[in-house]
């Protein structure tokens, strides 16, 4: 063994995903740890007990947290827990660093003291792991140190105006491993504000719900930010069309969302609302490339929107014209949202599908199909088809699919769409009526 390659050895620890189990090969011999040193602490994923001897052992050896570029923390709380008697004497300069006040530094002291895993947390990200650039964190409640830290160092204040926390940061994933949970949705405006990040990752992400946090931080970054992927795919609820992260958006490309009528679990909810999505993306019309709007989300009203019964109906459901995204090809959208043209407020009225879709198009799938639609949709595809090679010359693909709890669509339902399956024949146009959900779309 002590005569493997380096090559072979870095092999085997690329496809060891848990760090306790990577860290044995630090243990063999000098040689092994000279060679997989950097690769072991490349990606580290811990739980909530190891994030305090994770810093220590950064402290006793620097090139541990340089060498961290992808860390992941699970099962761990932000509130207190049960309480230690923790020594903190060698992490009382880092507290007295980035502490802005005497208080400020008594209470982290005594988070810290008492084990507070939010509190060593906040310590670990302000320490030496400057050239991490993945973070993904099980997110949870009362997360005050965590929140000062990220948002410090977001907009460079002091002390981390000279601290490169953060600054190489790229991909950021908030995981919830419980679909009751809510988060509000200002809590990660602060990322929004890092110089390198690219893609972001949420779940159970909802608006209208939380006092806003007074702070610069917290403010959208209106149009500033580098982030080109927003995935808020597991149970958000945008009652705003989550405006404020899309609108701090410089050049949007991707944008991910299925909505769930649940804001509060049993307490609040709201419906779909595509029309507050349309305004804002169309601030990203130059740059939005992919659009999963809803496709396998709620569209059904709740009947308990709070708006609704306030007297206050919600905007009209309708998506709107994408003509002028002059980059969108991959288009992922239910039927009725795309479809809806009498609730356009245009004038003169759109009235075909055709008028609204983007030359730049590939992939169309029209979700959330019910057989009501057939003509409809029919007609409007039908229309499409016939005018690919004036309008669309990129469309290569159309998928019809009805909701995921109806997945046995009737045969007569597919065979009254055989005319528009030869009509993309004959267009070059794969038609694909109520396909696998878990087909390998081509290229």
């Amino acid at each position: 063994m002590d005569r493997l390659p380096d090559e072979i050895l870095l092999l085997i620890v690329d496809n060891i995903v848990l760090f306790k189990d990577k860290y044995q090969f630090l243990l063999v011999c000098r040689r092994w740890r000279s060679v997989l040193f950097k690769a072991v602490y490349d990606y580290v994923w811990i739980d909530g007990f190891q994030i305090r001897p994770l810093l220590l052992a950064i402290q006793e050896n620097p090139a541990i947290g340089s060498s961290i570029k992808d860390f992941r923390l699970e099962w761990w709380s932000g509130g207190a827990g049960d309480k230690q008697n923790h020594d903190i004497t060698s992490v009382l300069p880092l507290v007295n660093r980035i502490s802005q006040s005497e208080e400020e530094t008594k209470e982290w002291k005594e988070a810290l003291i008492e084990g507070n895993e939010d509190a060593w947390l906040g310590l670990l990200l302000s320490s030496s792991m400057e050239n991490m650039t993945e973070l993904s964190v099980g997110y949870t409640w009362d997360l005050k140190f965590f929140h000062r830290v990220i948002s410090r160092a977001a907009i460079r204040e002091k002390p981390f105006d000279t601290m490169p926390i953060l600054q190489r940061l790229d991909n950021i994933y908030m995981i919830s491993d419980d679909h009751k949970e809510f988060w509000p949705q200002f809590e990660f405006l602060p990322f929004f504000h890092l110089p390198s990040l690219r893609s972001v990752r949420l779940e159970n992400v909802v608006e209208s719900v939380g006092d806003r946090i007074d702070h610069p931080a917290y403010k959208p970054a209106k149009g500033t930010s580098p982030v080109t992927e927003l995935d808020l795919g597991a149970y958000p609820n945008g009652s705003k069309g989550m405006a404020d992260f899309i609108t701090s958006c410089a050049n949007l490309e991707k944008f991910k969302y299925q909505h769930s009528n649940s804001v509060i679990f049993a307490e609040q909810f709201m419906n779909f609302r595509p029309r507050a999505f349309y305004f804002a993306l169309c601030t990203q019309k130059h740059s939005l490339q992919v659009l999963y709007l809803n496709d396998r989300g709620e569209t059904k009203e709740s009947g308990l929107d709070e708006d609704v019964g306030n007297g206050n109906p919600p905007p009209i459901d309708w998506f709107g014209s994408m003509a002028d995204f002059t980059k969108l090809w991959d288009l992922r959208i239910p039927v009725a949202t795309l479809l809806n043209f009498h609730l356009s407020d245009d004038r003169p009225r759109v009235s075909s599908l055709k008028e609204i879709l983007p030359p730049s198009l590939k992939y169309l799938a029209m979700t959330h199909f019910e057989s009501s639609q057939t003509d409809q949709v029919m007609s409007n595809l039908l229309e499409v088809v016939a005018y690919r090679k004036e309008k669309f010359p990129h469309l290569e693909e159309v998928e019809i699919q009805t909701y995921w709890s109806n997945l046995h669509a009737s045969s007569s339902a597919k065979e009254a769409f055989t005319p528009l399956i030869q009509a993309g024949e004959d267009a070059g146009v794969d038609i694909l009526v109520f396909p696998s959900y878990y087909r390998q779309r081509r290229g």
